[in-house]
């Protein structure tokens, strides 16, 4: 009879040991779910044609989103929501792009959960008050470089991120190119999350999110 009980000791303490060390890999292999892509120029571009010069507006085949980092007990996982409902406006005179804003509806924001985008709507990012998030462009870009070929430049922007009602000036690399009659543009800005009083979710003990993540976006800009 002892020796049952020790052998059923002994077997539960094996299911701990493979629960604590397995639990992690099997949540980000099986139950963290297929994650899209990061945001960024897609497809093949063509020649471009028609005069960079006028007026632009963001197209429906734009997107943004966000990526954040998070650990359950050891093991690190990322998690990214986007969305296509984006709108904005860009203005170019002769070869320089001038002005440009990007409006994305926060709200509309999806991950592959539910109960987690009802968290980041409500207790995160508070979307029944701050239900949009911009980008505005600060310093004019030149874009006399960017190659008629379809093929793409990086180029240094700056301008001002509003998230949860907080503005913060931000720099980043932008990935620009042609394509027919279109200007198409992505990239991704680095956020540390307090910076926009954004409080990281502390429901579940076990599962860290990290201080800082990305917006993300991808751009296709047409001709007003």
């Amino acid at each position: 009879m002892r020796k049952r009980v020790l052998w059923i000791v002994g077997a539960v303490l094996a299911v701990a040991v493979i629960a604590v060390g397995v639990g992690p890999w099997a949540y980000a292999k099986f139950f963290h779910g297929d994650q899209p892509d990061a945001l960024g120029l897609t497809g093949e571009a063509s020649g471009a044609s028609g005069s960079l010069a006028g007026n632009w507006t963001v197209v429906p085949e734009s997107a943004a989103g966000y990526e954040v980092w998070e650990t359950l007990n050891g093991q690190r996982v990322f998690v990214r929501g986007q969305t296509q409902d984006v709108t904005g406006t860009a203005t170019v005179e002769d070869s320089t792009l001038t002005a440009g804003t990007v409006e994305v509806d926060v709200a509309s924001i999806a991950t592959d959960s539910e109960r987690r985008d009802a968290m980041f709507d409500m207790m995160i990012m508070n979307t029944g008050s701050f239900p949009t998030a911009t980008f505005e462009l600060t310093e004019p870009i030149d874009l006399s470089t960017v190659p008629e070929d379809g093929s793409t430049i990086s180029v240094p922007v700056a301008g001002k991120l509003t998230l949860r009602g907080q503005t913060r000036d931000v720099t980043s690399t932008f990935d620009i190119r042609r394509s027919g009659e279109r200007l198409e543009t992505a990239g991704a800005i680095g956020v540390a999350w307090t910076d926009y009083q954004v409080q990281k979710p502390t429901t579940f003990p076990n599962i860290v999110v990290e201080d800082a993540g990305q917006v993300q976006f991808s751009i296709v800009l047409g001709k007003s």
